[in-house]
């Protein structure tokens, strides 16, 4: 028997190495598509906060602007501070201070909860499909799936990325495959 060697040429070796890179480049889409989502939501919450004249509002859409990268972890954690500030401050130039303690806090959660509604049903999908080569309603589908899944918030912030590793590994085991043994015609895959 002949040992062989790590640096030998592998037929299956160059194929996982070739998956695995296939799978790495969509990854990468997706954290980029991500990135510009991130940057989205943080400019239109702080421009939010901005408008109905929330202390330290642009400060607040920047910090969203680096942590929406975790999708909806990082919208938390910039929403606590923001309610919070709104109860301090009592008012703005917008919303009166004598009307009572809980109408700023609202407001400020219904800008992030109208921005997260955008971004969840029009920009994530639009911006983060294209980038990871997805229809938009096959990421909605796959963040409800994953999450049913995996459970929770896990499933959803992994839903994209797995989605695309699934689609890398049909593309090359199951529909290239049929395609080549004559059994499927190849329209839009």
């Amino acid at each position: 028997m002949v040992p062989l060697r790590p640096s030998q040429a592998s037929q299956f070796k160059d194929e996982v190495v070739s998956t695995l890179a296939e799978i790495n480049g969509y990854l990468i889409a997706f954290f980029r598509g991500q990135l510009v989502v991130s940057l989205i939501n943080g400019v239109a919450t702080g421009l939010g906060l901005v408008i109905v004249g929330v202390k330290f509002g642009w400060l607040i859409g920047l910090s969203l602007c680096v942590l929406g990268i975790i999708p909806y972890l990082g919208i938390v954690v910039c929403w606590i501070p923001a309610v919070i500030i709104a109860s301090v401050q009592g008012g703005s130039y917008l919303i009166p201070a004598s009307s009572p303690w809980w109408v700023f806090p609202l407001v400020v959660t219904a800008i992030f909860a109208v921005v997260q509604q955008i971004d969840g049903l029009f920009i994530t999908p639009k911006i983060v499909g294209e980038s990871v080569g997805l229809h938009p309603m096959t990421v909605i589908v796959s963040v409800f799936a994953w999450s049913l899944v995996m459970g929770g918030l896990l499933g959803a912030i992994l839903a994209v990325p797995m989605t695309a590793a699934v689609k890398v590994l049909f593309q090359r085991y199951v529909w290239q495959r049929a395609m080549i043994a004559g059994r499927v015609e190849p329209e839009g895959l």
